[in-house]
């Protein structure tokens, strides 16, 4: 018998690194250096904030590459890049240096940010909450998935998958130990980096309902 699903949720407090970057090459030479604590925190914490109106671009990078130097088409290239294709944050990283870098040898490096605007690399520092909510099997999932905070569907999603180096998210593992592999397969067919976590929630929750 699987055991039961525990929900956690997760308080996240940032941290300043001390490293600042005013032009795109400066921002690659610190990306090749930073933390990949700071990497995932910055292309995650989009995911942890309530959005009235949904941003053109869910991860830091692209958004000050947009705003502050005013170059748009590599910021639509950084904002394409998916972390979920990636089962480390090491990958993920190549993977921007990449994109930058080939945009440099193409184009001319775009103005620097003004005063002020300069990129200030942070890092993300999460505590576990128990929630005391735990599920034995698909109907008290259900029920249990619409009483958690939002910061719950995050870390059993995306810190679970990526932060912490597993190749699936915290819920196709649960559904696969019940012998649901239906289910875990239509979880994982699902790109989170497409919703904000309510709208993932909704998802996951009518999964769940129609096939319990």
């Amino acid at each position: 018998m699987a055991e039961p699903f525990k929900f956690y949720e997760c308080l996240a407090l940032t941290r300043l690194m001390g490293r600042k970057a005013s032009d795109i090459i400066e921002f690659l030479e610190i990306i090749g250096q930073i933390s990949p604590e700071s990497i995932f925190h910055h292309m995650h914490q989009y995911f942890l904030r309530r959005h009235v109106i949904a941003p053109e671009f869910s991860n830091d990078f692209a958004v000050w590459i947009a705003d502050s130097l005013g170059e748009r088409s590599l910021a639509e290239g950084v904002a394409n890049l998916n972390p979920y294709e990636f089962t480390n944050i090491e990958d993920a990283r190549k993977e921007l240096i990449r994109i930058i870098s080939e945009h440099l040898k193409i184009y001319p490096p775009p103005r620097p940010a003004a005063p002020g605007k300069e990129f200030f690399f942070t890092e993300g520092v999460s505590f576990l909450i128990p929630t005391g909510l735990e599920a034995k099997d698909l109907d008290e999932f259900a029920r249990r998935i619409k009483e958690v905070d939002g910061t719950s569907i995050y870390f059993h999603f995306y810190e679970a998958r990526l932060r912490l180096g597993k190749k699936e998210d915290d819920f196709s593992r649960f559904f696969e130990g019940l012998g649901r592999t239906d289910l875990a397969d239509k979880i994982k067919a699902m790109d989170p980096y497409m919703y904000s976590t309510e709208v993932l929630r909704n998802k996951i929750s009518g999964l769940v309902e129609g096939l319990a």
